[in-house]
């Protein structure tokens, strides 16, 4: 009466997803067999039907009923392995005391062969616990959940998955009980290597360029003058005649006065915009439609997550993508309200100056403003 309890609950629990999901469907069918096979005292037929049933849609209570299975088919091991791993699953089950019954019954049978069970349990699951010193033989490798008959003594037990580390217990049996180990894996994490320093330039000093004999300083004021020396004059020409010097033009310019740069006449340079404004702008946009995006993926993630039966490995990439999805969303919004707020500073900062014309220094130096 129990087992038929619980394969209608089991029932109820994979008529409660979605009706369109083809998995779920599946999972059923195979469950309504192995009611079928588990009526007509079929316990094999009956295991199978549930073991593929798990596999598809893995459920707490099916593991109860493997346990039935097993126990029908007097493999006490494998029945108390099932039967534990309910539990652990299930910590608030109604049927606990009934389970805790059958267990009971199955250390009974394992003590009267001289042994007990060592049930070795990971997250995730899927590792190796393999046997390293003991009574029992000595690399003996099961994949966990994993169920040791062993016998009273002291075990130093191996677990090893891929992309996680390696962990090493050691286990001492006694003569009663099931005894339980439970690791919580690490996942490997790699330290890059620094990048190799780049070779070392040589450094070559310029040739300073041969510009002829140094100029000569003279003080004029407060403005240093350089005076290059020029080829020396030709000899004077000896004559009777007086030299007549003739005065500079009024109007000439000297020759030691710099041409006078005249004023451009040419329209204002015009003025740069707002152009850091409408990139920061588009920074923002960019930001709130990546912050949106992500936020859909990581909805429709938890959606998922929540909506059906998933297995372990299932469950734990929905639950990684949903978070990741959710950071990512939340530093997309972040840029996006630090652009706006950019856009907004840069807005005034860079406005034009209102009511002025630049012109240019007759000097060349920097452009004179003539407000109005």
């Amino acid at each position: 009466m129990q087992a038929l309890a619980t394969v209608a609950l089991l029932t109820s629990l994979l008529g409660a997803g979605p009706p369109a999901d083809p998995v779920l469907a599946e999972a059923r069918a195979h469950v309504e067999v192995a009611k079928k096979a588990f009526a007509a005292r079929k316990y094999t037929i009956a295991l199978q039907e549930f073991q593929t049933a798990q596999k598809l849609k893995p459920a707490p209570v099916i593991w109860f009923n493997i346990g039935k299975c097993y126990d029908k088919l007097d493999d006490p091991t494998n029945a108390l392995k099932a039967y534990q791993i309910y539990l652990l699953e299930s910590p608030n089950a109604p049927d606990r005391k009934v389970v805790n019954a059958s267990i009971a019954q199955m250390e009974d049978k394992l003590r009267a062969r001289g042994v007990q069970m060592l049930l070795v349990v990971t997250q995730p699951p899927g590792a190796i616990a393999s046997v390293i010193k003991g009574p029992l033989p000595a690399g003996l490798a099961l994949q966990t959940p994993a169920a040791f008959e062993a016998r009273a003594g002291t075990y130093t037990f191996g677990v090893s998955l891929n992309g996680y580390q390696k962990e090493e217990r050691q286990v001492t049996m006694k003569s009663k009980g099931t005894v339980l180990l439970e690791l919580v894996l690490k996942a490997e994490t790699s330290v890059p290597m620094p990048p190799p320093p780049p070779p070392p330039v040589a450094s070559v000093s310029p040739t300073p360029p041969d510009n002829g004999p140094p100029a000569a300083e003279t003080k004029q004021g407060t403005v240093t003058v350089a005076v290059r020396p020029n080829a020396p004059p030709p000899p004077a020409m000896k004559t009777d005649r007086p030299v007549q010097t003739r005065p500079p033009p009024v109007n000439s310019p000297s020759i030691t006065e710099p041409p006078r740069t005249p004023l451009a006449s040419g329209p204002p340079p015009e003025p740069r915009g707002r152009i850091l404004t409408w990139v920061a702008g588009g920074l923002a946009v960019a930001g709130a439609g990546a912050g949106a995006g992500f936020g859909v993926m990581a909805n429709s993630a938890s959606a998922e997550l929540r909506g059906s039966l998933h297995t372990e490995e299932e469950a734990n990439a929905l639950y990684a993508r949903t978070k990741s999805s959710a950071l990512y969303s939340n530093i997309g919004y972040g840029a996006a309200a630090a652009a706006g707020l950019a856009a907004v500073i840069l807005f005034f900062v860079e406005a034009p100056p209102s009511g002025a014309q630049a012109m240019t220094s007759p000097s060349g130096g920097p452009p004179v403003v003539l407000s109005f």
